[in-house]
C-alpha cells in the first residue's frame, strides 16, 4: 500500500484551531487505520494482503488512525500479541459507521 505523506510544517497549517477532529490519511472513499496483531496474524495478512490464518472476527479489536499512537500503545511492537502493526485501508462509510456506534470511554 502506498501512503501519501506531507511535511508536518505544511500539514499543520491546515489543522483546525479547536474542536474534535481525527487526524488521518483519508480520502472520500477510504481511510487508513492501524491495528496491532500477534506475529502469525500480521505476517499472514502482509503476505496474502487479506486477513486469514489465525485471524478471528470473534475477538475485540481497536483501530487507530495515528501510527505513532498505535506504536506507543503496542509498546513499540513489544507487547505480547501486538508485535506486528498493520496499515489497513477501510471504506470511509465503514469508518463513519464505527464512529457512530462507538462507546466513549475515559480514564
Amino acid at each position: 500500500m502506498k501512503i501519501e505523506t506531507e511535511l508536518h510544517s505544511l500539514q499543520r497549517s491546515q489543522w483546525p484551531d479547536s474542536g474534535k477532529v481525527i487526524m488521518a490519511n483519508f480520502n472520500a472513499e477510504s481511510i487508513v487505520v492501524y491495528q496491532a496483531y500477534r506475529a502469525s496474524i500480521g505476517e499472514y495478512a502482509a503476505k496474502n494482503q487479506c486477513f486469514g490464518g489465525d485471524f478471528s472476527f470473534n475477538r475485540m479489536s481497536w483501530i487507530e488512525p495515528n501510527f505513532i499512537w498505535m506504536m506507543y500503545r503496542s509498546g513499540w511492537g513489544r507487547k505480547e500479541h501486538q508485535e506486528v502493526t498493520l496499515a489497513v485501508r477501510i471504506k470511509r462509510s465503514g469508518f463513519d459507521q464505527i464512529l457512530a456506534e462507538a462507546v466513549h470511554s475515559s480514564y
